[in-house]
Order: structure tokens, then sequence, then C-alpha cells
């Protein structure tokens, strides 16, 4: 009977969702709130910052979406009321990612290999 009363309540229950899970930090987040699979357009949403500060991220649009970029990295919470509950949705926020260093060095090395490995195969056809 509690699993029952459990999946009525989930299936019910208003959705707000925080995509991408987890985000980075500069990157577009999407915060969507739904009532019975329609989107809420007009919803409220604060965001409780990782230091514990909160700051009104403003309200969702007729898509029933809000866009925020995170501007540190953390635990982010979102907080609205819908239908008289208040709803809370955790993010997590990691640290933007430093990809071209790592390019810097690889991408010379595997175009290194190459060439050295099509010397070894022309070598080998001439021979």
């Amino acid at each position: 009977m509690l699993a029952v009363v459990t999946l009525v309540a989930v299936v019910l229950a208003p959705q707000v969702r925080a995509e991408p899970f987890p985000a980075a930090v500069g990157d577009e987040v999407t915060v969507s709130a739904r009532r019975d699979e329609r989107p809420v357009a007009g919803l409220a949403i604060v965001v409780e910052l990782p230091g514990g500060a909160r700051r009104d991220c403003g309200a969702t649009d007729r898509d029933g979406v809000l866009r925020f970029v995170p501007e540190q990295p953390g635990r982010h919470v979102f907080h609205c009321t819908l239908d008289g509950t208040r709803v809370l949705t955790p993010l997590s926020v990691v640290p933007a990612s430093r990809r071209w260093p790592l390019a810097l060095g690889t991408v010379p090395l595997g175009l290194a290999l190459l060439w050295w490995n099509l010397r070894r195969a022309r070598g080998r056809r001439g021979s």
C-alpha cells in the first residue's frame, strides 16, 4: 500500500528539474517546472548558492523553463513554491574543465607518431 501511495505522489507531484546534472561553471543550466505533464509558466525561482546566500533567478517562461549560468562550483539548491508545496531541486556544479593544455600536448604527439608510422610503412614498401 505504501508503494502505491509513493508512486501516486511521485507521478502527481509537481516536477522541477535542473539539467544537466552535474553542471560546470559557466555552462547554461535549465530549470524546468511541470505540473501534470504541462509546463508551469511564471513560477518564481530562487537559488541558494554554495556559500548559503540566496539569489532571485527570475520566473519560468511560457515553456516552464528558466535559464541559469552558475558562477561558482559547489551545491546549488533551487527553491520554489508550487501549489502551496515548497519544492527544492539540488544541482551539483563542478569547476570548468580546462582541456586546452591537454590538447596542446597530445595533438602534436599524435601527429609525430602518425608521421613516424607513415614513414616506417613507406620504407617497408620500398624494400
